[in-house]
């Protein structure tokens, strides 16, 4: 599926599965026009990749470039940032190292942020051996940035972020990269017991207030991972 545009893609994976673009866009939490518009290229829609790539069951690499994942040991590992065990001046070995894709999304700190486009911006080098050792699984790691400072000082504006796009239930008190009607947000999950609070970390309550919502209806919003690490582990 190499070459063909990502409408194609979406269209081609929809029918794999002999669904309709109704049944797509209930799946993706999106309109059928959405799923139209994206099918026939008429429109940058491409903000909702992540919740259609989860839907349809691929990685956002694929819909976005045709290959089902990227080869995370492959590439002049000189041409991206080394973290956990990388000396300065020192090439990477890459027997030792693995690519994490730097998607060009980011997730707000603040009031939200509306997604224009999802791209592959080269990537971050991390320890394999680090990587094990926090049980991540390397295929399911993205990089991302963050901007606002609702997080602060737990997440601050401009640093960049691990995701980790496997762990989507949300557990008390972990940081989750979530997407709440089409706009992209880092939040705390605070569990309770009786309801879920969506929490900023910055202190100041006036600007960044709590959200409450629902136990039954947590699972309603779209957790795209938990954030893993910011240049030093969660």
């Amino acid at each position: 599926m190499v070459g063909l545009t990502v409408g194609d893609r979406v269209r081609q994976c929809r029918k794999q599965k002999g669904w309709s673009q109704i049944k797509l866009a209930k799946e993706a939490q999106v309109t059928q026009a959405t799923i139209s518009h994206i099918e026939n290229n008429s429109s940058d829609q491409s903000k909702f990749l992540p919740q259609l790539a989860k839907a349809l069951s691929v990685s956002v690499d694929f819909l976005l470039s045709g290959q089902e994942y990227i080869d995370r040991k492959k590439g002049n590992l000189d041409d991206f940032i080394v973290v956990n065990g990388g000396k300065k001046g020192q090439a990477p070995n890459s027997d030792e190292y693995v690519l994490i894709p730097k998607f060009d999304v980011a997730g707000s700190c603040g009031s939200g942020s509306i997604i224009d486009h999802v791209d592959v911006d080269g990537g971050l080098v991390f320890s394999e051996n680090w990587i094990k050792s926090q049980n991540l699984n390397i295929e399911k790691l993205v990089v991302i940035h963050a901007i606002g400072d609702s997080m602060y000082p737990s997440v601050e504006d401009g640093q960049v972020l691990l995701v980790d796009t496997s762990d989507t239930i949300p557990k008390n008190s972990k940081i989750y990269f979530l997407c709440i009607d089409g706009e992209y947000y880092i939040k705390r999950l605070i569990n309770m017991i009786t309801h879920w609070v969506i929490r900023s970390d910055n202190p100041d309550k006036n600007q960044y207030p709590d959200i409450e919502i629902s136990s039954d209806k947590i699972h309603a919003i779209q957790i795209e991972g938990r954030v893993c690490w910011k240049g030093g582990t969660l």
